[in-house]
Order: structure tokens, then sequence, then C-alpha cells
């Protein structure tokens, strides 16, 4: 039988693999980051970073969906960010052409906010999308 948890406890193993997931190859600054694991091994992550006293930049990472990315998000989103840090937003940057993660973001409740012309790490574009408390949908699709 397979074992799974939440951590919230190693913020740079949970960085640094959310960082090779995503592709960011720089230094995440400042940060905090939880995720989920099964049997040892990272299946699901997110960092934010750039905080201020409104926004900070959320990153999310999932190699493995399972029911434990729900409850991930809802730490991560409900009780960290907006209630924890008392967050008025989250920002999201994705490359443009990285359907997979708009449709995961879309579908937890992001909206497109704007459009970075050849800001990405290959000269692509970058959709700034924007996170509301009150449009976060847990596990439901943002139609």
């Amino acid at each position: 039988m397979s074992e799974s948890r939440l951590v919230f406890d190693d913020k740079e193993r949970v960085g640094k693999w959310v960082a090779e997931e995503v592709g960011q190859r720089t230094s995440w600054g400042s940060f905090y980051a939880m995720g989920a694991e099964v049997d040892g091994q990272i299946v699901s992550g997110v960092v934010f970073n750039n905080f201020n006293e409104c926004n900070a930049t959320a990153h999310i990472a999932v190699s493995k969906p399972s029911r434990l990315l729900l409850e991930l998000l809802d730490h991560a989103v409900i009780q960290y960010a907006f209630g924890s840090c008392g967050l008025k937003r989250l920002t999201g940057l994705v490359a443009a052409d990285n359907s997979k993660a708009l449709k995961l973001d879309k579908h937890i409740g992001f909206e497109e906010e704007g459009v970075m012309k050849q800001a990405g790490s290959e000269g692509q574009d970058v959709k700034l999308l924007v996170l509301w408390p009150q449009n976060y949908f847990r596990g439901k699709a943002n139609e």
C-alpha cells in the first residue's frame, strides 16, 4: 500500500522539484513551498515568491494528479495565501504554449489578465493570470 502525505516542512526539496518541473533556471529568491508526496516522491508542489502585502506569484507543478492535489491546493491557496498571508490575489505566469498548465490554472479559478510578449525563457509569450479568493474552485470546472 502506498503512503501519501502533504509536505509543509521541506521547502528546499519541494522548491527544487517544482523548479525542475516548471523549468525555473534561476533562484526563487525568498519563497515558501509545499507539496504532496507518494512513497517519498514528490508528485505535486506549489511555490510562492515575489511577495508584497497584497500579492504573490504562485508556481504549480503536477506530475501525477491525485486526490492529494486538491488537498494541497486548499492548503496552499485558501489556508496559506489568502488565510495566513492575507493576500488579496495570486499571480500566475504561464507560457502561452503550455496548454496543460493553462487548463489546470483556469480549472481552479485563475483568469487571464494579460500577455507579456516574448517574456518566456525561450522567447515565447507568457500569459499573466490572476486568482482572486472568490474565484477559487476546489475540484470544480471553471465554466
